[in-house]
């Protein structure tokens, strides 16, 4: 548009001298040098400002004019009018060199800058490349500490209820979407609660409107989005960490991978508190009977002592053997023998109250701690331990020969009348134990 209106402004008057460089040379031929000069000016001006296709319209004009000239031109001037054209023409022709040279440095400048350019916009598109990926490598590594976080405080928690509050408080951080809900009850709230305890699977649901798995769940339900995940502990579940949302598209695979992953820390914390509770049943119950052990028993017993000294109460232990034990192994067995302490156990943990200690002390001998208790009431509880076992009727074959009568003989000291340390109660137990035994078994001493 520019180069139409410079070609517009400079056409008029530059037709205007052209005529009138024509007319001066018919009208002044002897002035043919110097209008010759202002031909060839002439047309390397319109090559230089105009174009090149321009100056050579006008090259052809001023070469038709001079050849028209001839016959008025001197003599003299006549090669000179020659060379001049072979100048005007060599003037064009090196005027159209110069400007295909500048027309190609100006392509090869243009694809300079365009490839420039071109550089710049792809860095700018790896600049906010590399710029995402440092957000998302930030994000991954918060959540990373976040996760490393949740391993360690869950697996240092000893409550169950703590593990649940604090995978919520996880839940809540992490996520920070929805409303999050912790279900540990046996009959499902609705079909997504029953969903998840049948397959003990994950689900995302990002419309409760289009999932055709829950249709009875829609009606006048406000929630839209839903991310669960059960809590398994040795294949039973035993919880359900939920979050419900009320948008469509709240929750995305990356959050259930996130929710999947807490709720197995949670499973493994709960887990573990399973087996430390197993591991610490096992110290202080015997694999056989399911009483206490001895060890547990002298702790329970020390603590007994000084309780009732503070408190300035008195109780008493029983010491109990099983008559003839021996005779059972040796007859039926020692499977008959396990089966003795087994029974003897049931009946014992049937007639025991809940705040007495019931343990087995070694071998077929066990021991019972009757806090708050007097020697009276020890002996009458004593000889309804010795009737019950003697009433009992052992099976140790598949017919009537095989069926025996066990008895029990017990022995019995008090805190503090007779015993005011451990050692002495259960010094006077064992001896009062021995005189039973001595006068005919079956019955209670002390």
């Amino acid at each position: 548009m520019q180069v139409q209106r410079k070609t517009a402004a400079f056409l008029v008057p530059g037709m205007l001298l052209f005529f009138g460089l024509t007319i001066f040379l018919f009208i002044l031929p002897a002035q043919y040098p110097l209008i010759a000069l202002l031909f060839f000016t002439f047309v390397l001006t319109t090559a230089v400002l105009i174009s090149l296709e321009m100056a050579a319209v006008f090259g052809v004009l001023v070469t038709l004019i001079e050849f028209g000239g001839i016959g008025v031109v001197p003599d003299a001037d006549k090669p000179w009018m020659a060379g001049h054209i072979v100048l005007l023409w060599a003037g064009v022709f090196l005027a159209q060199r110069f400007a295909a040279r500048d027309t190609e440095d100006e392509r090869k400048y243009n694809e300079i800058i365009q490839e420039r350019q071109q550089v710049m916009l792809n860095m700018g598109k790896e600049k906010e490349s590399l710029e995402k990926r440092f957000v998302e490598l930030d994000n991954q590594a918060a959540l990373r500490r976040h996760l490393f976080d949740a391993v360690q405080q869950l697996a240092s928690l000893l409550d169950p209820v703590m593990v649940r509050q604090r995978l919520m408080e996880f839940v809540r951080s992490i996520i920070a979407k929805g409303t999050i809900h912790y279900f540990a009850g046996s009959a499902p709230r609705d079909l997504m609660d029953r969903w998840l305890m049948e397959r003990k699977l994950s689900l995302l649901v990002t419309d409760l409107n289009q999932d055709s798995r829950f249709k009875m769940v829609r009606a006048g339900n406000e929630v839209r989005s839903v991310l669960a995940a059960p809590i398994v502990v040795e294949r039973q579940l035993v919880g359900i960490i939920r979050l419900n949302g009320f948008e469509p598209g709240m929750f995305t695979i990356g959050d259930l991978r996130i929710l999947e992953a807490l709720s197995l820390m949670a499973a493994l914390a709960l887990e573990n508190l399973q087996l430390l509770s197993k591991l610490h049943e096992g110290a202080v119950r015997d694999n056989l009977t399911g009483l206490y052990t001895r060890k547990f028993f002298d702790e329970r017993l020390a603590e007994e002592i000084l309780r009732a000294g503070r408190y300035q109460t008195e109780f008493c232990m029983l010491l109990m053997d099983i008559d003839h034990f021996k005779r059972y192994n040796d007859t039926y067995g020692h499977a008959a023998g396990d089966q003795v302490l087994v029974r003897f156990s049931q009946v014992l943990g049937r007639l025991v109250r809940p705040v007495d200690m019931l343990a087995r002390y070694g071998g077929e001998e066990f021991v019972l701690i009757l806090p708050q208790v007097t020697v009276i009431q020890a002996r009458e509880m004593a000889e309804n331990i010795r009737e019950a076992i003697a009433a009992e009727v052992f099976q140790f074959g598949s017919d009537s020969s095989t069926q025996e009568h066990v008895t029990v003989s017990i022995g019995l000291s008090n805190f503090p009348n007779e015993a005011t340390i451990a050692s002495q109660l259960l010094r006077v137990a064992d001896y009062r134990l021995y005189q039973a035994k001595e006068g005919g078994r079956n019955r209670v001493v002390g």
